[in-house]
């Protein structure tokens, strides 16, 4: 009982709709904010599934982890790993094993390796480019014209498809970058604003005029810099133990 004569606040009833990453997301923050201005919260989270975790699903096959959704997070944006650090889970982040820095694309039933200086969308090393099977002789020309292709008008957005089509042509799209933004996102490229997602690209086109150029010159300054660093993080157990994390917190 209150004897200070001030009211009692009063319970305030939340709902979070969708149990997926941004709604797990969404309810912890709240959660958080409640416990710091000592608010009492009644919460409710409303999932129209079985599943919580929304696109993040991660199995376990013959001791391998598998995952149908997001592989892993991006480091160039901060908000996934500080989330992993006010979760107390930074400390088992892992990122790609060095000794077996590759990424493998399927096209026509055969795994083919992203060629060697291939960063998300566009090549920044010319021989494994022109000798990599994954795109036909047009489809490399297409993207070379990146080249020679004026930007677009600053401080305007588009969708990441719109964008990687425009710059590198509707191959580059379908056989390189919506696989490999895929294992990040796991959501319809149409539909992501670049603004959003990946702003950088939109920066580096501005900047340098062309994709290409723009990699290969911040590319060759990290390696002159020595920085030898992987911009992706996952858990060894899976993308799983950030949404398992959520759900306990």
């Amino acid at each position: 009982m209150r004897t200070d004569g001030e009211p009692t606040a009063a319970k305030r009833v939340v709902g979070v709709v969708g149990g997926g990453i941004a709604g797990l997301t969404a309810a912890y923050r709240l959660s958080q904010a409640a416990q710091q201005q000592n608010l009492p919260l009644d919460l409710k989270l409303l999932e129209a599934t079985d599943c919580i975790g929304g696109l993040i699903q991660t199995t376990t096959e013959n001791g391998f982890v598998m995952e149908r959704g997001p592989d892993a997070f991006i480091t160039i944006k901060p908000w996934a790993f500080q989330l992993c650090q006010d979760l107390g889970i930074a400390d088992q982040l892992i990122s790609p094993n060095p000794n077996f820095p590759r990424s493998f694309i399927v096209r026509a039933g055969k795994l083919y390796p992203v060629p060697e200086g291939f960063y998300l969308m566009a090549p920044t090393a010319l021989w494994p480019f022109v000798t990599t099977p994954i795109f036909s002789w047009r489809g490399k020309l297409r993207m070379a014209m990146d080249l020679f292709l004026p930007p677009s008008v600053p401080d305007t957005d588009e969708s990441l498809e719109d964008f990687v089509v425009r710059r590198l042509g509707r191959e580059a799209f379908e056989r390189m970058a919506q696989p490999m933004i895929g294992g990040i996102y796991s959501a319809n490229p149409k539909e992501l604003s670049l603004k959003a997602t990946m702003p950088q690209f939109l920066q580096l086109e501005q900047r340098f005029g062309s994709i290409i150029r723009a990699l290969v010159e911040t590319m060759s300054a990290r390696r002159a810099g020595g920085v030898r660093y992987s911009i992706f993080r996952t858990f060894p157990a899976g993308m799983r133990t950030l949404v398992d994390r959520l759900v306990q917190g």
